[in-house]
């Protein structure tokens, strides 16, 4: 076992969007940012139909609820840009990569939490978009809005709302526990204000990503200190009405997608790899038998990969093929157990995990994941 790695910063931030594609050694990456909101089942067939011609045709969700594809063209063409903007995916050219929301994924579907966030989820990416000067936000800075259970808050934000009865809520800056408490209705415009001052604060320093990195603490000084409560399991499988299916590797494929598209017409793309999918939940066997995880026992809720090949070029092996022949045999276990193709560990877990680095074979991975020593004490990867 062992703890998360770091790697050296960037100088600036290289979050890829449309308008700004990263280059990987397989071609361009883009990410698409749902901001916390349903994505429609149209426009990830649309994102599909762009990657169909590669070898293993999928869409990356990421841990903060985004889409990404890779393996396009560079430069990417005008012909893939224009395809993706068709999706309806990119509703501002200019803001693309400060719609980095993160909200409840259940709020106002399960009947927990303090109250239906959705609401506040569409203002706050209205607001966003509708602002030039919150376009200056780097592609790392975080919002997150959760609707007091505690599920979305553990994550490292840069500036968050907790709720904290019907109507009312916290404001939270830097990922502290000391805020402002306002009315709910006016948590929205309190964020911007917020984002604002930082914008101004970094004045275009691009090396500045966080709230935290700051000098002196934002905003005015705190009046309120909440007291988090410890995270939820993650949901899974039929929840009410409605179910959450693990995507596996956090990879979504054509199957993955033809089984949805029978029973949904959109879905909410959560931080865990997963997807809410509204008032299915009699459907369960049917996703699960297009390979989609509803239940606990299943060993796509334990097992990562990092990118590997062909993606990276540091890596020793193809980690995601490696990680389909693994799931099956995969021994019985609490923590997650993560493959990586080389020592840098790309995309390992935030908590303790098993480390299973660069085996040779499936044999070689289970030998590893037999042999893990006690976790150490590493910075946590970025």
């Amino acid at each position: 076992m062992t703890a998360p790695t770091s790697r050296e910063r960037r100088a600036g931030d290289a979050c890829p969007g449309v308008s700004r594609p990263f280059v990987a050694v397989d071609g361009s990456i883009v990410r698409l940012r749902p901001a916390a909101q349903p994505v429609r089942l149209e426009a990830l067939s649309g994102l599909m139909d762009i990657v169909a011609g590669q070898t293993d045709p999928a869409i990356q969700l990421t841990s903060r609820g985004a889409l990404q594809l890779r393996g396009l063209p560079d430069p990417l063409t005008p012909r893939i840009r224009d395809a993706i903007r068709a999706t309806g995916l990119v509703p501002s050219a200019t803001h693309e990569l400060v719609r980095n929301v993160v909200a409840s994924p259940l709020s106002g579907l399960d009947g927990a939490g303090h109250c239906d966030l959705r609401p506040v989820t569409r203002a706050l990416d209205t607001a966003l978009r509708a602002d030039p000067d919150l376009a200056h936000l780097g592609g790392r800075f975080l919002f997150v809005l959760d609707d007091g259970r505690g599920d979305v808050l553990g994550e490292s934000f840069d500036l968050g709302v907790i709720a904290t009865g019907p109507g009312r809520c916290v404001v939270l800056a830097g990922g502290t526990s000391r805020g402002w408490e306002v009315p709910l209705a006016a948590a929205v415009p309190r964020l911007v204000a917020l984002a604002h001052e930082f914008v101004e604060r970094t004045g275009g320093d691009e090396s500045v990503w966080h709230v935290s990195e700051l000098a002196e603490p934002l905003g005015p000084e705190p009046t309120a200190l909440v007291d988090l409560p410890p995270a939820p399991e993650r949901p899974l499988g039929a929840v009410g009405e409605h179910v959450v299916v693990a995507v596996p590797l956090g990879l979504l494929r054509p199957d993955h997608l033809a089984a949805l598209a029978r029973v949904t017409d959109r879905v909410l793309v959560t931080p865990w790899r997963s997807l809410v999918v509204e008032n299915a939940a009699a459907a369960r066997p049917e996703l699960e038998g297009a390979g989609l995880a509803t239940h606990t026992g299943s060993p796509w809720t334990r097992l990562h990969a990092c990118t590997g090949l062909p993606g990276c070029a540091r890596s020793a092996l193809d980690t995601r093929a490696l990680a389909r022949e693994l799931a099956p045999v995969l021994p019985g276990g609490h923590l997650p157990v993560h493959v990586s193709g080389c020592e840098r560990r790309c995309g390992t877990p935030a908590t303790a995990y098993v480390d299973v680095l660069a085996p040779t074979s499936v044999d070689a991975a289970l030998r590893q994941i037999r042999d893990s020593s006690p976790p150490r004490h590493d910075q946590e990867t970025p």
